[in-house]
């Protein structure tokens, strides 16, 4: 029964639901077409949050390689459809599981 924990991926998922979540109501999909310093300024502040939040719960759940591809996944997917472009997609879960995969 220990492998079903290995590929039990539902606390992961909400976790990774949550982040989106929360950035969507901190930087909406509208502020991304912002480009003055204090959008960048906020949303740097707001992406380093998220990561150390995802770090967190890296260490406390101890996450392997297949929770924390999940966990990408599963951020990306809903930065999409909170209605975000893919390029603001990609460079959000790039910094954010960048976090997560670099101790």
């Amino acid at each position: 029964m220990a492998f079903l924990g290995l590929v039990d991926t539902k606390e992961v998922e909400a976790f990774a639901t949550t982040l989106a979540e929360d950035l969507g109501r901190r930087f909406p999909p509208a502020s991304e077409q912002r480009t003055d310093t204090g959008a960048k300024n906020q949303l740097a502040v707001i992406l380093d949050g998220l990561g150390t939040r995802a770090a967190r719960f890296r260490d406390e759940k101890r996450l392997g390689l297949y929770k924390k591809a999940k966990l990408g996944n599963v951020v990306r997917w809903k930065l999409k459809d909170l209605g975000y472009s893919d390029a603001f997609v990609d460079q959000a879960t790039t910094a954010i599981i960048t976090r997560v995969a670099v101790r």
